[in-house]
């Protein structure tokens, strides 16, 4: 809270984040009402998904290249201006104008993630890197729970032919963060050498991800969770309306997420943890599945808004800590590398998700695509826990006494110092 480079940069992401889910419920309300067909809404969560991929491959790349800060400020003030035009787009009823607009704006809005958690372990000292993260957690969780209420108040009051006014108001909190980062001193700012190692392309951090154990492990529990959440997301109206008796009241599972999020990232604000060890991220990835399963089968209303909060309080401290322990053992001129790649897997679950429902639900019903989901989801999380088994030596080299030539695994030198202790930790979060 003392004021500095951190607070600036947690307050522009506050005033972002509440703008972004401005944009949320007035595109999808608007389309609802142009057309008067799901099609439509479902057509603008396509639109929002594809283009993350390949956004966030290049915002990790850029970050690298010029420095996260400096690829915040441009990529916010390309956000204004074309969420800007979306407001337009809207006025002027103009349907496949918003689609390409919006694509557009979830493209930099994919670069921006690697790029903000590059950012991070350069505003603060190494020590604080665990609060910021909880920090922005605590903010992101707050804009779930309050930026929903706000666009839908104002729609209400208003009316649905305001929805241009609040995509107006979402690109000025972009021209805000852009404002409040262009004001920091220029620590983002990178050398020619780190220039150099992050120009390897934006495919470099991809190789980087599957070469190491924790970073693979985080990257695949980011593709099951996030598809287990995005297959919840496609089916929750049908769910809400069959265990409250109204679709609308699918908002109540986004706030009980949110709200546990926000408990959990408030119980680690002041925490001096550096990671998250790898069993310890096992317990808290299945705490955030699991409870995801016991939705579909309870079968209470409100036994249910209680595991959607259960879920969300296991994923804060998860994705916290991860990103954490990511920042600490991965260099800073390759973190935005590795940060996009963590996020191509997570955004390829959302793919992935999302296709599971269209494809399952009206053939199977909700409740047995979530499920599957979750088993789906639960899978790939034990393939991430998994290690490659070390070769075997031969019998007869074992009996000789003579080690084995691996080029692979090389025995070390009788003089070298003994290897530094590997440090614990996993996982990435939307």
């Amino acid at each position: 809270m003392r004021p500095g480079a951190a607070t600036r940069f947690v307050a522009g992401r506050t005033i972002s984040n509440c703008g972004d889910w401005l944009t949320t419920v007035a595109v999808a309300v608007a389309l609802y009402t142009l057309t008067r067909s799901l099609a439509a809404p479902a057509m603008a969560i396509l639109f929002r998904v594809a283009p993350r991929p390949v956004g966030t491959l290049a915002g990790g790349h850029l970050a690298d290249r010029f420095g996260p800060v400096p690829t915040l400020v441009a990529l916010n003030v390309f956000r204004a201006c074309i969420t800007g035009a979306l407001a337009v787009a809207l006025r002027a009823d103009a349907i496949p104008l918003v689609l390409v607009l919006l694509a557009l704006t979830q493209a930099a809005g994919g670069a921006a993630q690697p790029a903000g958690q590059a950012a991070i372990p350069r505003l603060v000292p190494a020590a604080g890197v665990a609060r910021l993260n909880a920090a922005v957690g605590t903010v992101d969780s707050v804009a779930l729970v309050v930026g929903p209420g706000i666009a839908a108040g104002l729609l209400g009051l208003l009316g649905t032919g305001s929805a241009a006014w609040l995509v107006t108001a979402d690109a000025l909190t972009f021209l805000a963060l852009a404002a409040l980062l262009a004001g920091l001193p220029r620590l983002g700012q990178a050398t020619t050498t780190e220039q150099e190692d992050g120009g390897a392309g934006p495919w470099a951090g991809i190789g980087l991800v599957l070469q190491r154990p924790f970073l693979r492990q985080l990257a695949l529990a980011q593709l099951g969770i996030f598809a287990t959440i995005t297959c919840l997301q496609a089916v929750l109206p049908a769910a809400a309306q069959e265990r409250f008796g109204s679709a609308a009241s699918a908002g109540w599972v986004y706030a009980a997420i949110g709200a546990g999020n926000m408990i959990g990232a408030l119980a680690l604000l002041r925490t001096q943890k550096r990671g998250l060890g790898s069993r310890t991220m096992a317990l808290l990835t299945l705490g955030e599945l699991i409870p995801l399963g016991a939705f579909a089968l309870v079968g209470s209303a409100w036994v249910d808004v209680g595991l959607a909060g259960l879920s969300g309080l296991a994923s804060a401290p998860y994705e916290i800590l991860a990103m954490t322990e990511m920042a600490r053992i991965v260099s800073s001129h390759r973190l935005g590398q590795a940060s996009g790649a963590v996020w191509l897997f997570g955004y390829a679950g959302m793919l992935a998700g999302g296709l599971l429902a269209v494809a399952a639900a009206p053939r199977l019903g909700w409740m047995p695509t979530l499920l599957l989901a979750c088993a789906g989801g639960t899978a790939v999380l034990v393939a991430g826990w998994l290690r490659p088994r070390q070769p075997r030596r031969p019998i007869l080299a074992v009996l000789v006494g003579r080690p084995q030539s691996d080029s692979r695994h090389p025995e070390p030198r009788a003089c070298a110092p003994a290897p530094r202790p590997r440090s614990t930790a996993e996982r990435c979060n939307t």
